[in-house]
C-alpha cells in the first residue's frame, strides 16, 4: 500500500527530511572543531563525504513534497495567485535566513548574504515557477508531465556543465574547478564581495568562495527537480506502488553511477555544486528514500518525524540556540557558553571526538524534545 497520510504526506519523505536536519546539526554545531569523527566532516574541496549528502537530501525533499502541495494549489487557484504564493514564501525563507545571519550583532557591513534558507527559498521559487510553466490545467486537476521535469533537469545540468567546462580562467586555464578560479567563485566575488561570504570559505587563509553562491544554485536546483520527479512518480495513480518504488531505486542507482563516472571530466565538488555532484547526491537521496520506505511503521522513529515535519522551525531553533551559546560567558570571562560547555564535556569524556559529538547530540535532544511536543499536538510552523 502507498504510505500517504490523510494530509498527503509520505512518511519516508518526512523521515529523510528529519534525518537531514539532525545530520546538519551534528555536522555544523560541533563542540570541538579540532576533534571530530571523520564521518561528520565535509570533503575539503573535491570529492564527497556522507556529510556532503545532508543538504542535497533536504533540497531533494523540497522537490518531492511539491506534487502533494503545489499541484493541488495550482489546480484550484489562478496562476497569478499561485505565483504570488511562491514569491511570498520564497521571500520569507530568504529574509529569515538573512535575519539569522545578522544575529546577534546586526553587522550589515559583513553579514553573509546567502546561506541554507536563502538557497532553499531561491530553489523553491524557481522550481515552483517551472511547475507552472511546464504543467497544464485539465479536468482532472493540474497535470505536470514527468518527462518535462526530467528534460528540464537534464537541460539545466548540461547548460551548467558547459559553462563550467568552457570557462577559461586566468592563471588556471579552461575548465578550472578550484576554490579560487572556478567560474562560480569568480562570479560570487564580483557580485557579492568576500565581506558578505561565509567566513570559513577560505583558500590558504583568505576567503575565496561562498558554498551557497549564485551560479552554483543551478546545480542545487537539479536536486530539487530530481525530488520533484520522484514526487510525481509517487503521486501518480494507476501504477502499482511497489513498481513505483522499484523505478525510483533503479533511477537512484543510475544517477549515483553517472555522478561517479563523470568525475574525471566534471569533478565532484559540493561547494560549487557541480552537475556530477548533483547527480551523485540525488542518487544517494533516492536510495535513502527507498531504504526509509522499507521500514515498518512501528520502526519509524517518531522524533525523526518530528524534525522532518517541522524542519524550518528546527533550523530556526538551532540557529537561535547557537546564537545564545556563542555569547560571552560573563563580563569578566570572554569565553562563550559554547566554549565553556565544550570544555566541561572534554574534561568529563576521555575521547575528544566523543566529547565533541556529545555536545552536538545534546543540542539535538534539547531541540528534538520541543519539536516532539509540537508534533504530538499536531502543531506545525508554516511560512
Amino acid at each position: 500500500m502507498q504510505e500517504v497520510s490523510r494530509t498527503g504526506r509520505i512518511a519516508a519523505i518526512d523521515l529523510l527530511r528529519g534525518l537531514a536536519v539532525i545530520g546538519m546539526i551534528l555536522v555544523a554545531y560541533a563542540g570541538d572543531w579540532e576533534h571530530r569523527f571523520r564521518v561528520l566532516t565535509h570533503a575539503d574541496w573535491r570529492g564527497y563525504a556522507l556529510a556532503d549528502m545532508i543538504f542535497p537530501s533536504f533540497l531533494f525533499c523540497v522537490g518531492a513534497a511539491m506534487p502533494f502541495s503545489l499541484l493541488k494549489r495550482a489546480g484550484e487557484r489562478p496562476a497569478a495567485e499561485v505565483m504570488l504564493y511562491l514569491a511570498r514564501r520564497s521571500a520569507a525563507l530568504f529574509a529569515l535566513g538573512l535575519l539569522l545571519n545578522l544575529l546577534p550583532y546586526f553587522d550589515f557591513a559583513h553579514v553573509r548574504l546567502l546561506g541554507i534558507l536563502q538557497r532553499i527559498g531561491i530553489c523553491y521559487f524557481i522550481a515552483g515557477t517551472m511547475v507552472l510553466a511546464l504543467g497544464r490545467l485539465s479536468a482532472q486537476g493540474y497535470l505536470l508531465p514527468l518527462g518535462r521535469v526530467i528534460g528540464t533537469a537534464v537541460a539545466l545540468g548540461l547548460a551548467y556543465a558547459a559553462l563550467l567546462l568552457a570557462w577559461d580562467a586566468p592563471e588556471c586555464g579552461r575548465g578550472c574547478f578550484d576554490s579560487v578560479h572556478s567560474l562560480p567563485t569568480v562570479i560570487d566575488r564580483a557580485v557579492l564581495g568576500v565581506q558578505h561570504f561565509w567566513p570559513y570559505g577560505t583558500t590558504d587563509g583568505r576567503v575565496t568562495y561562498e558554498p551557497e553562491g549564485l551560479l552554483s544554485t543551478a546545480g542545487a536546483l537539479i536536486n530539487v527537480l530530481v525530488g520533484l520527479a520522484a514526487g510525481l512518480v509517487l503521486h501518480r495513480d494507476g501504477d502499482a506502488a511497489d513498481g513505483r518504488w522499484l523505478k525510483l531505486g533503479l533511477a537512484g542507482a543510475a544517477l549515483l553511477a553517472l555522478g561517479f563516472a563523470l568525475d574525471p571530466v566534471l569533478p565532484v565538488v559540493k561547494k560549487i555544486w557541480t552537475p556530477s555532484f548533483a547527480l551523485l547526491s540525488s542518487g544517494f537521496s533516492l536510495l535513502a528514500l527507498l531504504l526509509l520506505k522499507s521500514l515498518p511503521e512501528r520502526a519509524r522513529p517518531t522524533p525523526v518525524l518530528a524534525f522532518g515535519a517541522n524542519a524550518t522551525l528546527a533550523f530556526i531553533g538551532i540557529s537561535l540556540m547557537d546564537c545564545v551559546l556563542q555569547l560571552p560567558f560573563g563580563a569578566a570571562n570572554p569565553r562563550s557558553w559554547h566554549d565553556r560547555l565544550a570544555q566541561e564535556l572534554g574534561n568529563a569524556i576521555a575521547d575528544a571526538r566523543v566529547a565533541s559529538v556529545t555536545y552536538s547530540a545534546g543540542l539535538v535532544v534539547v531541540l528534538g524534545t520541543a519539536l516532539l511536543l509540537l508534533y504530538r499536538r499536531k502543531l506545525f510552523f508554516r511560512l
